[in-house]
Protein backbone atom coordinates (compact mmCIF):
# COMPACT_ATOMS: atom_id res chain seq x y z
CA UNK A 1 0.00 0.00 0.00
CA UNK A 2 1.97 2.92 -1.30
CA UNK A 3 0.02 5.54 0.25
CA UNK A 4 0.07 4.18 3.50
CA UNK A 5 4.49 4.52 3.10
CA UNK A 6 4.01 7.77 1.89
CA UNK A 7 1.68 8.93 4.90
CA UNK A 8 4.57 7.46 7.37
CA UNK A 9 6.82 9.24 5.39
CA UNK A 10 5.41 12.53 6.05
CA UNK A 11 4.74 12.09 9.70
CA UNK A 12 8.20 11.01 9.92
CA UNK A 13 9.71 14.31 8.35
CA UNK A 14 7.45 15.90 11.14
CA UNK A 15 8.68 14.56 13.58
CA UNK A 16 12.54 15.12 12.77
CA UNK A 17 11.48 18.70 12.43
CA UNK A 18 9.71 18.36 15.72
CA UNK A 19 12.31 16.84 17.32
CA UNK A 20 15.01 19.30 15.90
CA UNK A 21 13.10 21.94 16.78
CA UNK A 22 12.71 20.89 20.66
CA UNK A 23 16.41 20.85 20.88
CA UNK A 24 17.71 23.96 18.97
CA UNK A 25 14.78 25.90 19.17
CA UNK A 26 13.67 27.28 23.14
CA UNK A 27 10.00 27.37 24.32
CA UNK A 28 9.21 31.18 23.06
CA UNK A 29 12.27 32.02 21.20
CA UNK A 30 12.03 33.83 17.94
CA UNK A 31 14.10 33.10 15.01
CA UNK A 32 13.68 34.98 11.74
CA UNK A 33 13.81 32.82 8.76
CA UNK A 34 13.16 33.40 5.19
CA UNK A 35 14.23 37.04 4.62
CA UNK A 36 11.81 37.68 8.14
CA UNK A 37 8.36 36.12 6.31
CA UNK A 38 8.64 33.27 8.60
CA UNK A 39 9.88 32.73 12.54
CA UNK A 40 10.69 29.56 14.10
CA UNK A 41 9.11 29.95 17.69
CA UNK A 42 8.51 27.16 19.38
CA UNK A 43 5.50 26.66 21.16
CA UNK A 44 3.64 23.70 23.05
CA UNK A 45 0.27 23.30 22.34
CA UNK A 46 -1.83 20.61 24.16
CA UNK A 47 -4.72 20.94 22.16
CA UNK A 48 -6.07 21.09 18.55
CA UNK A 49 -5.78 23.71 16.10
CA UNK A 50 -5.74 27.07 18.06
CA UNK A 51 -5.40 25.54 21.40
CA UNK A 52 -8.82 24.05 20.94
CA UNK A 53 -9.57 21.29 23.51
CA UNK A 54 -6.75 21.69 25.30
CA UNK A 55 -9.13 20.93 28.57
CA UNK A 56 -10.15 18.29 27.21
CA UNK A 57 -7.26 16.25 26.05
CA UNK A 58 -8.80 12.76 26.44
CA UNK A 59 -11.73 13.53 24.41
CA UNK A 60 -9.53 15.24 21.66
CA UNK A 61 -7.58 11.93 20.93
CA UNK A 62 -10.13 10.06 21.02
CA UNK A 63 -11.92 11.78 18.85
CA UNK A 64 -8.62 12.28 16.89
CA UNK A 65 -7.77 9.09 16.68
CA UNK A 66 -11.22 7.17 15.87
CA UNK A 67 -11.12 9.84 12.99
CA UNK A 68 -7.72 8.67 11.70
CA UNK A 69 -8.72 4.86 12.45
CA UNK A 70 -11.64 5.76 9.99
CA UNK A 71 -9.67 7.84 7.58
CA UNK A 72 -7.58 4.79 7.22
CA UNK A 73 -10.00 2.44 6.67
CA UNK A 74 -11.10 4.44 3.48
CA UNK A 75 -8.03 4.07 2.36
CA UNK A 76 -7.22 1.21 2.76
CA UNK A 77 -10.47 0.16 0.78
CA UNK A 78 -9.70 2.55 -2.37
CA UNK A 79 -6.25 1.78 -2.41
CA UNK A 80 -4.96 0.99 -5.67
CA UNK A 81 -8.45 2.46 -7.51
CA UNK A 82 -8.78 4.14 -9.84
CA UNK A 83 -10.73 7.08 -10.00
CA UNK A 84 -10.06 7.88 -6.47
CA UNK A 85 -6.80 9.64 -7.06
CA UNK A 86 -7.42 12.64 -5.29
CA UNK A 87 -9.19 11.09 -2.33
CA UNK A 88 -6.31 9.19 -1.53
CA UNK A 89 -4.35 12.37 -2.08
CA UNK A 90 -6.14 14.01 0.29
CA UNK A 91 -6.26 10.95 2.80
CA UNK A 92 -2.62 10.61 2.83
CA UNK A 93 -1.79 14.10 3.83
CA UNK A 94 -4.20 14.05 6.50
CA UNK A 95 -3.12 10.92 7.87
CA UNK A 96 0.19 11.65 7.79
CA UNK A 97 -0.31 15.08 9.45
CA UNK A 98 -2.55 13.62 12.03
CA UNK A 99 -0.82 10.85 12.91
CA UNK A 100 2.15 13.10 13.91
CA UNK A 101 0.27 15.86 16.05
CA UNK A 102 -1.98 12.51 17.90
CA UNK A 103 1.51 10.58 18.74
CA UNK A 104 2.90 14.08 20.15
CA UNK A 105 -0.55 14.54 22.29
CA UNK A 106 -0.05 10.97 23.10
CA UNK A 107 3.31 10.94 24.07
CA UNK A 108 4.27 14.52 25.87
CA UNK A 109 0.79 15.54 26.51
CA UNK A 110 1.17 18.47 23.84
CA UNK A 111 2.18 18.81 20.14
CA UNK A 112 5.13 21.53 19.42
CA UNK A 113 4.44 24.19 17.27
CA UNK A 114 7.71 25.53 16.06
CA UNK A 115 6.68 28.47 12.86
CA UNK A 116 4.54 31.39 12.52
CA UNK A 117 4.18 34.07 9.42
CA UNK A 118 5.73 37.05 10.38
CA UNK A 119 3.76 39.23 7.54
CA UNK A 120 0.23 40.38 7.11
CA UNK A 121 -2.50 40.75 9.39
CA UNK A 122 -1.56 40.78 13.71
CA UNK A 123 -3.62 38.02 14.21
CA UNK A 124 -2.11 36.02 11.51
CA UNK A 125 1.09 36.31 12.85
CA UNK A 126 -0.01 34.71 16.71
CA UNK A 127 -0.74 31.85 14.84
CA UNK A 128 1.86 29.11 15.71
CA UNK A 129 2.08 25.59 13.65
CA UNK A 130 3.66 22.72 12.37
CA UNK A 131 4.36 20.90 9.27
CA UNK A 132 1.73 18.81 10.34
CA UNK A 133 -1.17 21.43 10.63
CA UNK A 134 -0.17 22.20 7.17
CA UNK A 135 -1.04 18.72 5.74
CA UNK A 136 -3.73 18.00 7.61
CA UNK A 137 -5.31 21.93 5.86
CA UNK A 138 -3.74 20.77 2.76
CA UNK A 139 -5.34 17.79 2.64
CA UNK A 140 -9.07 18.71 4.06
CA UNK A 141 -8.73 22.00 1.34
CA UNK A 142 -7.88 18.77 -1.56
CA UNK A 143 -10.79 16.68 0.41
CA UNK A 144 -13.09 19.77 -0.47
CA UNK A 145 -12.10 20.49 -3.49
CA UNK A 146 -12.85 16.68 -5.13
CA UNK A 147 -15.88 17.51 -3.28
CA UNK A 148 -15.56 15.09 -0.26
CA UNK A 149 -15.42 11.07 -0.90
CA UNK A 150 -15.53 9.96 -4.60
CA UNK A 151 -18.47 8.57 -5.00
CA UNK A 152 -18.67 4.07 -6.48
CA UNK A 153 -18.99 4.32 -10.08
CA UNK A 154 -21.34 1.42 -11.12
CA UNK A 155 -20.67 -0.99 -13.24
CA UNK A 156 -22.09 -0.80 -16.91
Amino acid sequence: MRELTVALALFSGDEVLKKYMRHHLKEGERKPVCKGRLTLRRLKNPGAVLGFGRDKQRELNLISGGMLAALLVRLACISGKKGYGWERAALVLITGGGLSNLTDRISQGYVDDYVSIACGPGKLQKLVFNLSDILVLAGAGLFAANGGFTPRRKNK
